[in-house]
């Protein structure tokens, strides 16, 4: 057992002092912004007008052609106070006129797809184009401290705003600027910038042959700026990886699916000769209109050619037919088709092992010292790692084996007799091959220790042991697994006819599975794979849970067997699982914790669902799911809080009531919910609905588990910078003690990596320099840490299904000893931090006037949220058990759009 782990994090090194930069700065003139703002919005004129400049594709062309240019400022195209970019000596002043020229022409009406270009339109042109002449930008120089920032009130590093861009930049280039070498290969990176930091992916890729088939594949470092509850200095955090082109000739992407393409090419000035450092993002879209794949409007790509007329870029058919041309480079150009799920396999694996991370990470801790350290390793904070689980369905013998799988079995029951109130529980199997027919059965009769033999029939079945009674009902799904036939008519819009294909196939599926029963029941459905459904929108796989709800079945669904990859035994195995937790039959098991909180302890998560209009309805909508876990409640351990109803509904009907479509033919929910326009209406309501629920639960004592990265959108109080040891904050508040909102009331703040990678990763480092570095999971805490630290690390190890593989495998330079090193994936299992905001500690018991209680320690409250991520029926869970059954939920939040209002005409006939 590893006794620390090593994160890949850093800090400023107090030692070494400040860290000081001089740079050359241009702002963008204001004379520019408002002659620029009004062509632009010609492209708008029956629209909501916009509120800054696209100078993101501008941006990206000055980093791509513009040699000495180290970052741009965030928001300079809406603000004139942000400083537009940041260079160094080597900038020369005389290319920006001509790359703003033509990043110029793409602003009115008639330079894309967006309508004819007027005279009108022209003369403005011609206006802003006169003006990059007469209103020339003037350099200055700014000097920027690197590692400078402030404490907040609640003691927490808030770093110089500017430092979000240029730090990650600046640190991307210095650790650039040294090959990783590695078995005698030296690997080269280039920077890519991102919307969060910086990548650096080595290039040109590295080639893995197996058979007859090349695979192409990058190292891949990401350099962001974080900080973290109440630490006194900023983090920058590292982490590590692959990246896959794609390869297949021609790539493969479904319909109405795009791509991103990195780019590698030559400055486009005569007589400038500088190393290239750099790829540009580029994105292939499916264009509707042309119907055929093009470059978005933001790509780089598109001004190019204006500016290099002697060499050729890709075209996007071309590039799609020779991927292997263009990532091997051609008259000087590369360019590299980013690999995704959704084209199929790739030969080489994800994921890089620990050793490899830590070769990785000591090359990275050499590039920045001495400006910054790394973050100290982390001692084990409780000595527990798990909850009391049952022993594994395995053993030495077969007797032994057997009394496991029958006390499991018996548990399973138990739990869900507890969910379904001992009625009977009806499930029904929708099958399209016999094959998943009779392996859903099989799987559900294993999973449930009932008997084998048939009671009622070859496509009904009932079993009744102890407190529980199951109807099995199987039958063919049929035409119900279709494609959806969308059909837009006048006065709809997609959305809408799309909502009204999804509302017919609902209400035909609610029909075959008969009227809804007393309870709650399950349906598992097989389905025919997504690459089956080409046209967008039509998977019906929406269309039948909705369908599903209004009979008031919670779904599971399952692929037919020549979609899937694995063995259909595992997969419908997972299907019977997953339908049981939507049953609500899973409750946390019996923690190990050194001290105990209190026997009829409750678990309130929150975890905030946003549908974007682009998403599986193509319609947005935004709903608060909360749920409560009593372990000790005899029946319905696990409820969520139905806002309209005001009441906690029982799990399974909780989520069958959120996916109930109040258009929808035999609804029986009560109303559609509001839908709210602006940020502010969203934080508003959003915070109203936390004081209610605390408010709902302040009877008993309580963990209160959020997200952090989910819910501070809504609940700005959960930002690092506005956080205080023992308060709640809310935004038309003053922070309050948290014992405002209950007396036993403690809070965690859960935060994973997400897409801005906010927590780093990390590797168990062995205690010898011979050790190989591995990974251990256990709750982590600073090796310094006193006993009111509130910050803990939470690690788990990995699953069964990851294999066995090499912890000293090397993948971005295969040595001879392990020749197919890249195929293999590689399991780096995700660190959360955990934040206890809230808890009994002495000063809290003391400023709410309970001085004599016993106080909580602070990693004992860490501990109960960390053991939530062991259970019984899952593989240890990437958060907290109540957290993962809440974001869950959000499979079942799918708003539609209303029937369009029939006009006067319509309405007469």
């Amino acid at each position: 057992m590893y006794e620390l782990i090593s994160t890949t994090a850093y800090e400023p090194d107090p030692e070494s002092g400040p860290w000081t930069e001089e740079y050359r700065v241009i702002d963008f003139p204001e004379e520019w912004r408002t002659e620029f703002m009004d062509l632009h919005r010609r492209r708008w004129p029956r629209r909501e007008q916009p509120v800054g400049l696209p100078v993101s594709k501008l941006n990206d062309l000055l980093r791509a052609t513009a040699p000495g240019l180290v970052a741009t400022g965030r928001g300079s195209g809406s603000s004139a106070e942000v400083p537009w970019f940041y260079a160094s000596d080597e900038m020369p002043a005389e290319l920006v006129a001509p790359l703003l020229a033509s990043w110029v022409m793409t602003l009115p009406p008639g330079a894309g797809s967006d309508g004819e270009q007027t005279a009108d339109h022209r003369a403005a042109l011609d206006r802003a184009l006169a003006l990059i002449d007469d209103h020339t930008p003037e350099w200055r120089k700014e000097s920027v401290e690197l590692t400078a920032a402030e404490l907040t009130p609640g003691g927490t590093a808030r770093p110089d705003r500017r430092l979000y861009h240029l730090l990650p930049e600046r640190i991307g280039a210095r650790i650039a600027a040294r090959p990783f070498h590695l078995n005698g290969v030296d690997l080269s990176f280039r920077l890519v910038t991102r919307d969060q930091g910086v990548e650096l992916v080595s290039w040109p890729p590295r080639s893995y042959t197996r058979g007859k088939r090349t695979w192409r594949y990058s190292g891949l470092v990401t350099v962001t700026l974080q900080t973290a509850p109440f630490a006194q200095r900023f983090r920058v955090h590292v982490s590590y990886g692959i990246r896959r082109w794609a390869t297949g000739e021609p790539v493969w992407l479904p319909e109405g699916r795009g791509a991103t393409v990195l780019l590698d090419a030559p400055l486009p000035w005569p007589g400038i000769d500088s190393p290239r450092r750099r790829l540009t993002t580029n994105s292939l879209v499916y264009d509707r209109r042309l119907g055929m794949l093009a470059w978005n409007r933001q790509s780089l790509i598109g001004l190019l050619p204006e500016l290099d007329v002697m060499r050729a870029y890709p075209k996007p058919s071309d590039l799609v037919a020779r991927p292997v041309d263009w990532i091997e480079g051609l008259d000087g150009v590369a360019a590299g088709v980013v690999h995704s799920t959704a084209m199929g396999r790739h030969g080489v694996g994800v994921g890089i092992m620990p050793l490899e991370r830590s070769l990785l990470d000591r090359w990275v801790e050499d590039a920045l010292s001495p400006f910054f350290r790394r973050v100290p390793e982390l001692k084990r904070a409780h000595r527990r790692s798990k909850p009391v689980l049952r022993p594994a369905a395995d053993g030495k013998g077969q007797p032994e084996r057997e009394a496991r799988s029958r006390a499991r079995a018996r548990a399973r029951r138990e739990a869900l007799a507890a969910a379904s109130e001992g009625g009977p529980l009806r499930i029904d199997v929708l099958w399209q091959t016999e094959e998943t027919r009779d392996a859903l059965v099989a799987a559900l009769q294993e999973w449930l220790g009932l008997p084998g033999e048939e009671v009622a029939g070859h496509d009904d079945r009932e079993w009744r042991e102890e407190d529980l009674h199951v109807v099995v009902c199987t039958r063919p799904l049929q035409e119900l697994g279709a494609a959806l036939e969308i059909t837009r008519g006048p006065g709809r819009s997609r959305s809408q006819a799309l909502a009204e294909a999804v509302r017919e196939r609902g209400a035909r599926m609610a029909d075959r599975l008969g009227s809804p029963a007393d309870s709650v029941g399950l349906a598992i459905v097989e389905t025919l794979g997504p690459a089956r459904f080409p046209a967008q929108d039509s998977d019906p796989k929406f269309a039948l849970r909705i369908g599903c709800a209004a009979a008031r079945r919670v779904s599971q669904f399952i692929v037919v067997p020549e979609d899937a990859d694995g063995s259909v035994a595992v997969r419908t195995g997972s299907a019977v699982a997953d339908g049981m937790r939507q049953l609500g039959a899973v409750v946390p098991p019996e923690q190990r914790l050194e001290e105990e909180l209190a026997d009829d302890l409750q678990y309130l998560a929150l975890w905030y669902v946003r549908r974007q209009a682009n998403g599986p309805t193509r319609w947005g909508g935004q709903e608060l799911v909360a749920l409560r876990i009593r372990p000790q409640d005899p029946v319905h351990p696990v409820r969520g809080w139905d806002d309209s109803r005001k009441e906690w509904l029982p799990y399974a009907q909780f989520l069958v009531t959120l996916a109930v479509d109040s258009g929808m033919a035999g609804a029986d929910l009560p109303r559609p919910r509001r839908s709210f326009l602006t940020d502010a209406e969203r934080r508003d309501e959003a915070e109203r609905r936390v004081r209610s629920l605390l408010f709902q639960v302040r009877d008993r004592p309580t963990l209160l588990l959020v997200n952090s990265g989910n819910l501070r959108g809504v609940w700005p109080g959960l930002n690092n910078g506005e956080l205080a040891r023992d308060t709640i904050g809310f935004h038309s508040d003053p922070p309050a003690r948290a014992a405002l909102h209950g007396d036993q009331l403690r809070m965690v703040l859960v935060r994973d990596a997400n897409s801005r990678e906010e927590t780093p990763q990390w590797y168990a480092p062995g205690g010898t320099d011979e050790d190989t570095p591995g990974i251990s999971a256990g709750l982590w805490s600073a090796r310094d840490a006193g006993p009111d630290d509130r910050v803990f690390i939470s690690t788990v190890g990995k699953p069964p299904s990851a294999g066995s593989v090499r912890r000293d495998l090397l993948k971005l330079v295969p040595d001879k000893d392990w020749p197919h090193g890249p195929a293999a994936k590689a399991w780096n299992p995700q660190a959360l931090e955990l934040t206890v905001l809230a808890c009994l500690s002495e000063e809290a018991l003391a400023d709410s006037g309970r001085p004599g209680m016993r106080p909580d320690r602070p990693a004992v409250v860490a501990a109960a949220a960390h053991q939530l991520r062991f259970h019984d029926e899952y593989y240890p869970l990437s958060r907290p058990l109540p957290l993962h059954l809440a974001k869950l939920a959000e499979e079942y939040v799918l708003p539609l759009a209303p029937a369009p209002v029939p006009t006067a005409e319509q309405a007469t006939v």
